[in-house]
């Protein structure tokens, strides 16, 4: 796959699944956006079942050179044997650089894209570029004062501990491409903390000290549980 000769720089991937309370936010976020280069959002509604699909054509149809969507009429992630990422965006793709945020997330930073972009065409070794994520607590409405996202120095110590914030990255389409066809790191419980290894096991990662976005913490999501028995599970 070849990005040299595209217009656009950028793909973001976005999922969304009954977003329609925070669609909306995360939809400016990417369209805010201030940047020299052009960049697409392939936005992926997993056959919601309220407004999140109606929400999206609407800003498919105000900025149809950036919203990319894809609609499912089935649910998607409810089959056992469907990668997301390698069926459903991965033929899209157009961008030397990938970002990801997930519907009921946001990008408070509308310089994010540029600073990374430029970042990463002057330093060939680095292959994924992060920062720090602040994180709104759903069931008490605020935003807490803390954030998350802190420098890893090695792959090593990545693998103690995933540090990189989702919905804060910048990285080499490249390594998604090489990623895809290692079968065995493929699981859906665990997110994309797999290919944050991938990467950091294959160039240099780049921590960026400052707040980029938002992470909405539910109160039941694929990482965050009902008990602590469910939690101890995830973990192990």
């Amino acid at each position: 796959m070849e990005f040299e000769d595209d217009k656009i720089k950028v793909s973001i991937w976005c999922t969304a699944y009954n977003h329609e309370k925070y669609i909306l936010q995360c939809l400016d976020g990417f369209v805010n956006q201030q940047t020299n280069f052009e960049f697409e959002v392939i936005v992926h509604d997993d056959a919601s079942t309220d407004s999140t699909a109606s929400i999206i054509r609407e800003y498919e149809r105000k900025y149809p050179n950036i919203i990319k969507p894809i609609y499912q009429t089935v649910n998607q992630y409810s089959q056992k044997h469907i990668n997301m990422i390698k069926t459903f965006f991965l033929p899209k793709v157009k961008g030397k650089y990938i970002a990801i945020c997930e519907g009921d997330d946001y990008w408070t930073d509308p310089l994010k894209l540029q600073k990374q972009v430029d970042f990463l065409e002057a330093n060939v070794d680095y292959g994924l570029i992060y920062g720090k994520a602040r994180v709104f607590v759903q069931n008490k409405q605020k935003v807490s004062l803390s954030s998350f996202g802190r420098q890893t120095s090695s792959y090593e110590q990545l693998l103690l501990e995933n540090t990189i914030p989702t919905l804060t990255v910048c990285f080499r389409t490249i390594y998604l491409l090489e990623f895809m066809e290692i079968k065995e790191m493929h699981n859906k419980m665990l997110g994309d903390y797999p290919l944050w290894l991938y990467i950091a096991s294959k160039s240099k990662l780049k921590f960026a000290n400052e707040v980029l976005g938002v992470y909405r913490k539910l109160e039941l999501s694929a990482s965050h549980f009902d008990s602590y028995l469910k939690q101890l599970n995830f973990i192990q």
